[in-house]
């Protein structure tokens, strides 16, 4: 899994680096990730949900989970936030869900920040640093 995120990390700057500058917005960037992550959990072999809220939760959605349907119950396998810094409520979401990859996506330029806001992360999360 390790590689396959490594070559997800290198595509999603590939990605971002394709939005014409003058358009760059931080809500076109998480779409345009979302729409290539969507692309790559179908290509794993599992039905990718986008905005995908677990029952019984008060937190806001995930933006991309990965589910297995071929068992008796759907599972999530794979869960996905994606967002400029790393977010504690958007870290406490993926909490709410039972899977082996809670990967949290940060994209922001501004290195510095990127590492004092992934205080929250544990060794639950795998953090994908785009900058």
């Amino acid at each position: 899994m390790k590689e396959q995120l490594t070559q997800l990390a290198e595509a999603m700057r590939r990605e971002i680096k394709g939005i014409p500058q003058t358009m760059l917005q931080e809500t076109v960037v998480r779409q345009a990730l979302v729409c290539l992550l969507y692309q790559a959990v179908k290509d794993m072999g599992l039905v990718p949900l986008a905005g995908w809220k677990p029952p019984r939760s008060t937190r806001e959605g995930l933006d991309l989970v990965g589910v297995d349907d071929s068992g008796e119950l759907p599972r999530v396998r794979i869960a996905f936030v994606i967002d400029p810094l790393v977010e504690l409520p958007r870290i406490k979401a993926l909490e709410w869900v039972d899977c082996e990859d809670k990967i949290v996506v940060s994209f922001s330029e501004r290195a510095d920040k990127v590492q004092q806001s992934s205080f929250f992360l544990t060794k639950a999360h795998t953090h994908l640093q785009l900058y």
